[in-house]
């Protein structure tokens, strides 16, 4: 019973890891795209390289009419000045005042950048984050992310998000940017619907047939057990012997499991004391 156990556990953690594992992975060459490293589609904002909200006209957080947000995914933001003239390769940045009195800040800049995909996020969502921003007064830095989400419906809706940090260490600066482009193989296709999701991932597809094979395994046991059986209530569980002892099993499981990380930190495992 406890090697079935193990076998099944075996195989959901593999199908988890498949999934959780991952990862939009920069193109080379390219500023502003990323490949999914299963192989389900691309995601390519170059569309966006001269989109004039963007870089030229800049966008306002709603409650503040003093600053003026710019971001330009691909290529360095060209008209401004100070720490966001072009020569500094701005990838964002931040406006503040009007006439004589503007200041800018550089919030990052093109260059490599760091690209997480948020796994389980429907519509798809990747987090890109660009440094090298202008540093503070107290020595800090100022680094920004955009949350980057598919919308097959939305030519382009940007947001800017507010900040945390500290200006003696880091002040992040959050985006968020909705638009077709980002869905995944929305250059390859002109049908939108579909390039948003570009494609199961396998991980995807077997989470799906694991889950409906369970479904399928109580709802014929529930029927066998009761119209052959003539059981009722609990009893109508197939294997109920096995799944009251599923809790117990689970706990062991993870114990035989942290026991290396036990002992590599010194001490004896929980799981040598059980047995």
């Amino acid at each position: 019973m406890t090697s079935l156990f193990l076998t099944v556990a075996l195989i959901v953690t593999a199908v988890c890891r498949l999934t959780a594992g991952q990862t939009c992975d920069p193109v080379p060459g390219s500023q502003c795209a990323c490949t999914m490293s299963d192989g389900s589609g691309l995601m390519d904002m170059s569309s966006l390289a001269d989109n004039e909200l963007l870089s030229r006209q800049g966008f306002k957080e709603p409650s503040d009419d003093y600053h003026t947000y710019f971001f330009n995914p691909c290529k360095a933001i060209e008209g401004l000045g100070g720490d966001c003239a072009a020569s500094e390769n701005t990838a964002s940045c931040q406006q503040g005042g009007t006439g004589k009195a503007v200041e800018y800040y550089r919030l990052g800049q093109q260059g490599p950048v760091s690209y997480t995909y948020i796994p389980g996020a429907d519509p798809f969502q990747v987090r890109i984050k660009y440094t090298g921003g202008t540093a503070t007064d107290e020595g800090g830095t100022r680094s920004v992310v955009v949350t980057a989400v598919c919308d097959p419906n939305q030519e382009l809706f940007v947001s800017y998000d507010g900040e945390t940090g500290s200006t003696y260490d880091e002040i992040l600066f959050a985006m968020k940017i909705q638009s077709r482009s980002i869905c995944l193989n929305a250059g390859l296709s002109n049908n939108s619907s579909c390039s948003s999701s570009g494609g199961l991932s396998i991980g995807s597809v077997l989470c799906i047939v694991f889950f409906s094979l369970l479904i399928v395994y109580f709802a014929a046991g529930v029927a066998y057990m009761h119209g052959r059986h003539k059981k009722t209530g609990l009893e109508l569980v197939p294997n109920l012997e096995f799944w009251q002892l599923v809790p117990g099993l689970i706990k062991e499981g993870a114990l035989f499991v942290a026991s290396p990380i036990q002992e590599r930190v010194g001490g004896k495992s929980s799981y040598e004391q059980l047995e």
